[in-house]
């Protein structure tokens, strides 16, 4: 994937020109402050925001939200009335292995709502993960992990960069961006 773009998002310039390439099997980490820009590169990336000059593109085609194969992993989303067990059938995922590799196995009666937010952040990241997009976007994956899952989190991405996914990381966290292959920076001067 190749981002040459200026991006804004309402009427602020989020992130300015940059250009950079994520090819397959990197885990990048996009770092920041605050408002620098690190959802709006994402969101860009994903084709759900248009760069105000420039483009990205996935191996030569300009993206456009839902063209590209790429998966934008924010905020934790579930059907309120579902279990976890069955959003893991709604998504069609291997059942079994996010189960065992994410502890699922006592939440999968549970509906969303009585999940703790660790739980609910592991849920969700063990059924995006599974989804085997070519490219990645996780926006503050870590939030609501302790050490120990950040630090599966970190090992769950490399893997799946082996597979040739390219993944994208929107963090504040230090473990999670030393866990990166390369450090993209917003908003130093």
């Amino acid at each position: 994937m190749t981002l040459r773009v200026n991006c804004t998002y309402g009427h602020t310039a989020a992130l300015g020109s940059m250009s950079r390439d994520f090819p397959p099997g990197m885990v990048a980490a996009v770092a920041g402050p605050n408002g620098c820009g690190k959802s709006t590169l994402l969101a860009t990336i994903a084709g759900e925001i248009a760069p105000v000059e420039g483009e990205v593109t996935v191996d030569g085609t300009p993206t456009r939200a839902g063209t590209t194969g790429t998966l934008l992993i924010a905020e934790p989303v579930f059907l309120p009335d579902l279990t976890v067990g069955e959003h893991l059938d709604l998504l069609r995922v291997n059942r079994d292995e996010v189960v065992e590799a994410w502890a699922l196995h006592n939440l999968l009666q549970a509906p969303q709502w009585v999940l703790s937010s660790g739980q609910r952040q592991r849920a969700y990241l063990g059924m995006q993960l599974a989804l085997e997009a070519p490219i990645m976007l996780i926006d503050e994956p870590e939030r609501h992990l302790d050490e120990q899952w950040t630090d599966f989190l970190i090992f769950q991405l490399h893997e799946a960069a082996a597979r040739g996914i390219s993944i994208v990381v929107a963090t504040h966290s230090a473990r999670v961006i030393s866990g990166c292959d390369e450090v993209v920076r917003l908003g130093e001067r």
